[in-house]
């Protein structure tokens, strides 16, 4: 391998650890966002461009952006910027398109569909536990005057139940 190529993989290789990163940092604000950033940060890095066509020599083109319009100005980068801003756009209305086609799939406020939920109510009736789907509390006001559980679960209200009866659950020692 040449020095050329050892150079293209050390890129590459911390090109895609700011990816990974950009991925990282934004993940938690949603998922446009983040896709948005990431197409921003891979399109920036790995956008290639043809320094010498002949040879087909190549470089990063955001380093022949920046030394480019540094050597040139802005007239000499235009193709530059041109191709990276394409790249930039056609990346963008691909993740859009991708995100409107799974945009209800695998979030947690989808819905189970109906053959998941009757296959799920299947299982649970063969289990001990089941849970309930009725609200252990009621907290409307009314509900709160009427009875004094002061927001206890059902569960909580049948121990403490049980403590204040008259009667001992267990012999006391």
């Amino acid at each position: 391998m040449t020095d050329y190529q050892y150079a293209w993989m050390l890129y590459l290789t911390g090109a895609t650890g700011c990816v990974l990163a950009a991925w990282l940092m934004f993940r938690r604000f949603g998922r446009a966002v983040t896709h948005f950033f990431v197409i921003t940060v891979t399109v920036v890095l790995f956008t290639p461009y043809a320094i010498d066509a002949e040879k087909m020599t190549m470089a990063p083109a955001v380093y022949t952006l920046l030394f480019g319009f540094l050597d040139g100005g802005f007239a000499s980068v235009k193709p530059v910027l041109k191709l990276m801003l394409g790249l930039w756009g056609c990346a963008l209305i691909l993740s859009l398109i991708y995100q409107l086609l799974t945009r209800h799939r695998g979030g947690a406020t989808h819905e189970i569909p109906e053959p998941r939920r009757r296959q799920s109510t299947r299982q649970n009736r063969n289990k001990a536990y089941v849970e309930d789907d009725e609200p252990d509390f009621d907290y409307s006001p009314q509900a709160r005057r009427a009875n004094s559980s002061r927001g206890l679960s059902r569960e909580e209200r049948i121990a403490r139940d049980e403590l204040l009866n008259e009667e001992p659950i267990r012999a006391i020692r």
